[in-house]
């Protein structure tokens, strides 16, 4: 990836500025971390690339297709740039699996963190730097508690800081859980969702899509086969069979999850290491047995 000119900087999550990285983590499933990681990933390369106006995130699940233009005219009056799950109320309240959407939506967010864009602005450092301490706290997936990773502070957000702009535009954020309201159409400018530019696909779950395409919008078709076609094109390149890393102690043991579960319910617990990847499954059970303080997650 580092030979790869298509990235200007590989940087690993513990380099991009935690305070104690290993213990943040520890309490998280990898899902939960790489939702986690996304405040501070922002204000990395925020800080880093002091001489760029603007930055956005996109998930890695994400195909773009056209460059941002209504973002950057968001930007004129707007310092961030937000994208929800639905746009306008769907006639069909279900997803192509069948769930309810709008509870769905609920339960999640209404807004969509897979696409955050950013213009240089007090209020922007700002949101940053609270979106960030929550994140790195509290960014569990745990909806008995009201928590979807990232996405929940996002509808948070948008009471708290002034200068949010919602973009409701079909061809951002094209998804499963929204794709029965964008229908897709191409011409000589490319695809379209919904008569608009297609500006850029997010396969989020990408097999069950595989798995539900729409019968009723056949261009969804091959718009999927195709990223799964680069998907193992590149496989070799970027492999991603490989087990996560910090799955396991520093002694190359298997953490278990029930190690993680005392590191998030037991604040008192995480007071007595400042990296608990030195310990053990074993050291963790009689510390937390000891220390019985805990905060109800579930």
């Amino acid at each position: 990836m580092k030979n790869d000119p298509d990235f200007d900087e590989v940087v690993l999550a513990k380099d991009m500025g935690f305070a104690n990285f290993e213990m943040m983590i520890f309490k998280y499933t990898q899902y939960e971390t790489a939702c986690a990681c996304k405040g501070q990933l922002l204000r990395y390369v925020y800080q880093k690339y002091s001489d760029e106006k603007f930055v956005c995130y996109i998930d890695s699940d994400t195909q773009v297709f056209y460059s941002f233009d209504e973002v950057l005219s968001a930007f004129k009056t707007h310092s961030i740039v937000f994208t929800p799950h639905l746009n306008a109320p769907p006639e069909d309240t279900h997803t192509i699996w069948g769930e309810n959407a709008e509870i769905l939506y609920l339960r999640v967010g209404i807004i969509n963190g897979g696409f955050i864009g950013l213009k240089r602005s007090t209020e922007t450092e700002k949101f940053l730097t609270w979106w960030t301490v929550r994140l790195e706290h509290h960014a569990f997936f745990d909806a008995e508690m009201g928590l979807f990773t990232d996405q929940r502070w996002l509808t948070a957000a948008l009471v708290l800081f002034d200068d949010i702009y919602i973009l409701k535009h079909d061809g951002y954020n094209v998804a499963f859980w929204n794709i029965k309201q964008r229908y897709i159409t191409i011409n000589q400018e490319g695809y379209a969702a919904n008569g608009v530019p297609f500006r850029f696909f997010h396969f989020s779950n990408i097999h069950y899509l595989r798995d539900h395409l729409p019968p009723d919008n056949p261009l969804v078709t091959p718009i999927v086969l195709e990223y799964l076609s680069l998907w193992e094109k590149y496989q070799e390149q970027y492999p991603t069979h490989y087990e996560w890393s910090y799955s396991f102690f520093d002694d190359g043991l298997k953490i278990e999850d029930n190690s993680r579960e005392a590191f998030k319910n037991n604040p008192k617990l995480r007071t007595k290491t400042i990296n608990p990847y030195l310990l053990s499954n074993k050291e963790i059970r009689k510390l937390n047995k000891k220390n019985k303080t805990r905060v109800r997650y579930r």
